[in-house]
């Protein structure tokens, strides 16, 4: 009879150091590298950031953080830590290798799981999404595993009057979306663009209904008449003609964000040849040479080369990096997107590879940083996402060379962490 007694007091013992061994693993505390917050302050040299469960508690340098006692301490004198990169216009669960139409659950993960393998730890998915995408939203989902975070717009919104293009508003809506999404072009003469009176009731509805709305342009007469309308997001650059001082005052005074997409011009012809960055160590660690051989055929090839909007595109992209310089200077919060999980723009390092860009288009490494980080989450209303800081979520990236010398440097990747957990190296 007495053993009881016995047995219950070495459970109470049991309970308590596990409830004691849980206190002194609840703080992880990344100390001594440099710290790029993604607010554009000066960074934080031997700083800490201390880590509970999935958000951060603190961050500072190492004088100002006092780190509880027992916590996990993890050494990276020598590292820069970023906040986790989002892209603002992607797409995402369609692509298997170079192709589409492969829509479905299984593909989501793999397309986010190929995101977060290159530090983007959140993806906005700006059309084409279905039901399957749903339980993967951000909002459902708060602490994916080796996978970015996601926000869907559902399917474009398309009609040829308002009472077309509201019915597919109200369908996206019932599904459970973030955003929604219209374009507004001809695509060089080749489609009958959306009629201004149905996007102004697209909009109109929208906001009703307290969404955000992305708008694909391409004309810089479109884009302007999309910012009076009530546009959130110029979801790509201005490509026709360079932007004018009415313009710049237009999308200063709505404060509206600008998304230049460089790379969704780069890929329109870029396959005329072998892309130099077939070559690359960064873009081999995921795209093997099974998944780009069709791009090596040299029929294929020829077929780019002998295209005319392939042709026209790469003519104009100096007039989207001359629009991104021009807004960039005068102060238009430049929101970082790439267009990439369409076929053959490689989702993850066309992300890199458009910050390359916007660095050639005379952005400083600092303003890519932050717009890739806090102008996407600011603009695009991600709360806890963005910047390194109290209260948001614990996603950032380790590097093993500063990024305001070189945004190359983005590229030299120690480890990722979404939510406090480092992501795991993902097999071809």
């Amino acid at each position: 009879m007495k053993i009881y007694p016995l047995i219950c007091l070495s459970l109470l013992c049991l309970l308590a150091c596990k409830n004691e061994i849980h206190e002194e693993t609840a703080f992880t505390a990344f100390s001594g590298a440099r710290i790029i917050d993604g607010s554009g302050a000066t960074p934080i040299e031997d700083g800490v950031i201390l880590v509970q469960e999935d958000h951060i508690i603190a961050i500072g340098s190492r004088e100002e953080v006092e780190i509880p006692e027992h916590s996990h301490v993890i050494d990276l004198t020598g590292k820069t830590i970023i906040p986790g990169l989002i892209n603002g216009h992607g797409h995402v669960g369609d692509v298997k290798g170079i192709s589409g139409g492969h829509y479905s659950a299984e593909n989501l993960a793999e397309n986010l799981s190929i995101y977060a393998t290159y530090g983007i730890t959140t993806v906005v998915s700006l059309g084409g999404d279905q039901e399957e995408a749903v339980s993967f939203r951000h909002l459902n989902d708060k602490n994916p595993q080796n996978r970015s975070r996601l926000f869907i717009a559902g399917a474009v919104i398309t009609g040829d009057t308002p009472a077309e293009a509201e019915k597919m508003i109200e369908e996206n809506h019932e599904m459970g979306v973030d955003f929604m999404k219209i374009r507004v072009d001809d695509n060089l003469g080749n489609a009958t663009k959306m009629p201004e009176e149905v996007y102004r009731a697209v909009i109109g509805r929208s906001h009703e209904l307290g969404y955000k709305i992305a708008t694909h342009s391409y004309y810089l007469e479109d884009s302007r008449k999309l910012l009076e309308a009530g546009s959130d997001l110029l979801a790509h650059s201005v490509r026709d003609l360079p932007v004018d001082e009415s313009f710049v005052q237009l999308i200063k005074e709505k404060n509206v964000g600008y998304c230049p997409t460089l790379t969704r011009e780069l890929s329109t012809y870029v396959y005329e040849d072998t892309a130099a960055f077939f070559s690359d160590p960064f873009f081999q660690k995921v795209y093997d040479k099974e998944t780009i051989q069709p791009l090596l055929d040299p029929e294929r090839q020829a077929n780019v080369a002998a295209n005319s909007n392939a042709q026209t595109y790469k003519k104009q992209l100096p007039v989207a990096y001359a629009n991104l310089k021009s807004l960039n200077d005068a102060g238009v919060p430049i929101v970082f997107g790439t267009d990439s999980g369409v076929p053959t723009r490689f989702m993850g390092y066309f992300e890199h590879l458009e910050m390359e860009m916007m660095a050639e288009a005379g952005m400083s490494p600092m303003e890519i940083l932050v717009s890739a980080t806090k102008n996407v989450a600011e603009y695009l209303e991600l709360e806890g996402l963005g910047t390194l800081a109290p209260g948001h979520y614990a996603d950032f990236i380790i590097l093993d060379a500063n990024p305001l010398e070189d945004i190359r440097n983005t590229r030299e990747i120690n480890e990722i962490y979404i939510g406090g957990n480092k992501v795991v190296e993902r097999d071809k």
